[in-house]
């Protein structure tokens, strides 16, 4: 896959089955111990790197390791004070909309919150491109905030409809 924030789903899925199929470890199992422990290595590899690109918030953090940016390092005075500020007022309206078990509400939130992360992702990917990697960095770190949002909504969601 080329290195690139955009993934061609297809074209993800069309390697991902390809190279399963290449190194499924039951095709090792007549080879020697280390052969059969290579196929699984292999596997694993293969597994990993699939769900990486398959998710943007993954991809993004590979991409900005492969440009020598540790992703994982977190320095949040560098997020707006502004934007930190949002984020503990949009986590005290889920808990009340979950409270009144406001479905509706929960939807318009998700749909709100899915809207600014997706701007987000193409910044993010802008950035990237043009080079401004501690820009990225930043978007990363507030795409890290608003994907684990949407998936307090949809828990929240969930509960709520007894999932």
């Amino acid at each position: 896959m080329p290195e690139s924030f955009q993934v061609n789903a297809d074209t993800l899925e069309s390697e991902y089955k390809k190279l399963q199929t290449q190194y499924h470890p039951d095709k090792f199992t007549n080879a020697s111990d280390s052969g059969r422990v290579q196929a699984l290595q292999h596997a694993s590899l293969i597994n990993d790197a699939y769900d990486t690109l398959k998710s943007p918030l993954k991809r993004a953090a590979y991409l900005l390791k492969l440009k020598d940016i540790d992703p994982e390092e977190h320095n949040q005075s560098h997020l707006q004070e502004s934007f930190l500020l949002k984020q503990l007022e949009l986590r005290e309206d889920l808990e009340t909309l979950a409270a009144k078990k406001d479905l509706d509400g929960l939807e318009q939130m998700k749909s709100s919150v899915v809207s600014e992360r997706n701007q987000m992702l193409e910044h993010f990917e802008n950035s990237y491109l043009e080079n401004e990697l501690m820009k990225a960095k930043t978007l990363y770190n507030s795409l890290q905030f608003l994907f684990k949002l949407v998936n307090e909504i949809e828990a929240a969601e969930e509960k709520l409809l007894d999932y």
